[in-house]
């Protein structure tokens, strides 16, 4: 009997550790809201998404947060950055029982994919809102945010595949 009790009680560690390692990153998401930091992230998303359109041939420029050209403009808000899904993921990848150098592995994998990711929905966004405008709302606020929720559960799925095997000691 005491060995059940045993592991209820180390089943129950185990899920308010997994809870508070992804509710944290949740609530810290929500905290930056505002913030100089999320102001600078938008900023930087703005210039990296300008930089990628420029380099496709757009014709594009920014203003703070503002994408704009002759044709269409979009403003990146807190939402449009990859902070979020980011949060997620690396909470996802912190509540994993293994060793620091897999999370640090797993940590950096998602912020070149999950970062690289948000720009090609940036772009694809502003040529849909450019050439086909209708349409814009159907992938701004369905397909893109399902295929970023979707990505960031494939990347993490990935990764505990790889990395996630090596067991912290």
């Amino acid at each position: 009997m005491a060995t059940r009790s045993y592991s209820i009680l180390r089943g129950s560690a185990s899920a308010i550790i997994v809870v508070a390692v992804l509710g944290g990153p949740v609530l810290l998401y929500f905290q930056l809201f505002g913030t100089a930091f999320i102001q600078t992230i938008s900023e930087l998303t703005a210039e990296s998404s300008a930089f990628t359109l420029n380099l496709l041939g757009a014709d594009v420029w920014t203003s703070g947060t503002i994408v704009a050209s002759d044709r269409f403009a979009y403003n990146i808000v807190a939402e449009c950055t990859a902070v979020g899904p980011l949060l997620l993921y690396v909470g996802a990848v912190l509540a994993y029982p293994t060793s620091l150098r897999s999370k640090v592995t797993g940590a950096t994998l998602g912020l070149l994919i999950i970062g690289g990711l948000n720009i090609v929905r940036l772009v694809s966004l502003f040529y849909i809102g450019t050439y086909a405008p209708h349409h814009l709302n159907l992938f701004h606020l369905l397909i893109w945010q399902g295929l970023m929720i979707l990505s960031v559960v494939t990347l993490w799925l990935f990764w505990v595949r790889r990395w996630g095997h090596a067991r912290a000691a």
